[in-house]
């Protein structure tokens, strides 16, 4: 048997913390394209976008509402430019490609003030999803 060497296992330690913060700091610039990608298909959609700011949630998008059509397009703009760059980074940066598949993935859940609680009110009962808010009603800002 081999001694358990302290040294091999505080570098493997080590090793995984790192690559954890790595992988935090990579969801830093993902959840940036992915407000851009709502922003951006606003605009070719003439909506209004006010303003974009960082909350305890995350980033948020602050707009005019628009037509149903135009709040499905901007709703699934985001985690769409999300997946997009999965597939286009995904041989180039792995890492960033994951983080962006998991961004894709958690902003389509249907859970409360999420791109996929939006969609999914806006496909079932064809209502313009404004009515989502932030976790903070004090931003008042309207589904993205």
């Amino acid at each position: 048997m081999f001694p358990y060497d302290k040294s091999r296992a505080a570098v493997h330690a080590m090793s995984i913390v790192s690559h954890m913060l790595l992988t935090m700091l990579l969801g830093i610039p993902a959840m940036l394209l992915h407000e851009s990608g709502h922003v951006a298909i606003a605009l070719a959609c003439g909506v209004k976008v006010k303003r974009v700011g960082l909350s305890r949630a995350g980033l948020f998008t602050v707009r005019e509402p628009g037509p149903r059509w135009a709040n499905l397009c901007i709703s699934a703009a985001g985690p769409l430019l999300n997946l997009l760059l999965y597939f286009v980074l995904r041989d180039a940066a792995p890492l960033f490609a994951w983080v962006n598949l998991i961004a894709c993935i958690y902003n389509l859940a249907p859970i409360p003030n999420s791109d996929g609680r939006r969609l999914v009110a806006l496909i079932a009962d064809g209502s313009s999803g404004v009515q989502a808010r932030t976790a903070a009603p004090e931003l008042r800002r309207t589904a993205v």
